[in-house]
């Protein structure tokens, strides 16, 4: 990614609006653990080289630590501080889960990652480098509980490339008789940016294996193109495209399986989400954002080699920050994707603006 012409852009819209959170990604449309190509210092979390560029803040993730599965109605409890030290930077982060490891443990019968801790360091050498350790060890003998996970990730920045990779070093756990043991996993990212576009590329592996020997195994092949466009000195518009091929085999039981959202045996998924985004400066305190979201293509191929149409597959998301000087407050607005209502409530689905919370999965920045 061209990081001079996407910086400069983003503080042409405001100053403090790349020092922001989940909230405002999920609002644009974007995972939550970062963006390929939106500049945000969230990105950290997905590649550490990117500390060179976004440091010395302190960020918070307003939720519950008991949340398995992160989500924009259940969020959960997170956050961390990374600081410059000479030529130098440091991050510790707590409460760093994978979504992804947690599902695959449920479905196995045994707990999820608990008191994640990360750790970062990042620098420049002419290319600049980032690297990040995550890792957590709990144990209770009266509930014949014991789990342990390690994770790391390495990043680069150089001229218009950026790459990040990340490995699953150990991941197992016990519950009573069940087991999880992940069996190895990585994901490989590459950005290319040419001016105001940027193609992107994903590859990722995993292997878990229950107590009975049975696996769940899974490669995901992402190819993708993002264009941003500087409507004015208040405004920005964002729409990228992913071709997404994901194959993986589910060898648990049936009911593990659909727990965990597919069919026992192999699954082929191939779809084409397209997404456009729009943030804007509406005041020197108020940043609203919004997105929309679509597969223009998208099926499933089971074990059998029936083929089925993805369906309902619109999203729209909204959000805001609010602005105290170096503080930052984001929240999403309104109701979720899908039909899903942000915050306690559970009526929801009507598309009305929401006025009995006035934010929800609340994040807080300070810039230092």
């Amino acid at each position: 990614m061209k990081k001079q012409i996407a910086i400069a852009m983003g503080l042409a819209v405001l100053s403090t609006g790349v020092q922001a959170s989940k909230a405002r990604l999920q609002a644009l449309g974007e995972d939550t653990f970062g963006s390929w190509f939106i500049e945000d210092s969230r990105n950290v979390t997905l590649n550490p080289a990117l500390l060179n560029m976004h440091k010395d803040f302190v960020t918070m993730e307003w939720g519950n630590t008991n949340n398995t599965t992160d989500a924009a109605a259940s969020p959960r409890a997170e956050g961390g501080i990374f600081k410059a030290a000479g030529n130098m930077i440091y991050g510790l982060y707590f409460g760093d889960e994978s979504n992804t490891s947690n599902g695959l443990r449920g479905a196995t019968g045994v707990d999820p990652e608990e008191n994640n801790t990360s750790f970062y360091v990042a620098g420049d050498a002419g290319v600049q480098w980032g690297a990040k350790l995550t890792y957590h060890s709990f144990e209770d003998e009266a509930s014949d509980v014991k789990s342990d996970a390690t994770r790391a990730a390495l990043g680069l920045v150089s001229g218009d490339v950026e790459a990040f990779l990340k490995v699953g070093l150990t991941n197992k756990a016990e519950k009573g008789a069940a087991e999880f043991e992940g069996k190895g996993s990585y994901q490989l990212g590459v950005t290319y940016g040419m001016g105001d576009i940027d193609y992107l590329l994903e590859v990722r592996t995993l292997t878990v294996e229950n107590a009975g020997g049975d696996e769940f195994t899974a490669q995901y092949t992402r190819l993708g193109v993002a264009k941003t466009y500087k409507l004015n000195d208040k405004a920005n518009v964002w729409t990228s495209a992913w071709y997404k091929m994901d194959n993986s085999e589910c060898d648990f039981s049936i009911a593990a399986c659909q727990g965990i959202g597919r069919d026992k045996g192999d699954v082929k998924d191939t779809y084409l989400p397209v997404t456009i985004a729009l943030e804007v400066s509406a005041k020197d305190w108020l940043m609203l954002r919004g997105s929309v979201s679509n597969n223009i293509i998208g099926s499933r191929e089971d074990d059998n080699g029936d083929k089925k149409t993805f369906e309902d597959t619109t999203s729209v998301a909204a959000g805001a920050s609010l602005l105290f000087g170096d503080l930052t407050v984001d929240g999403m607005i309104g109701n979720t994707d899908n039909n899903t209502t942000v915050g306690e409530s559970t009526a929801g689905g009507t598309g009305t603006l929401r006025t009995d919370a006035l934010m929800s999965r609340v994040s807080m920045t300070y810039k230092f």
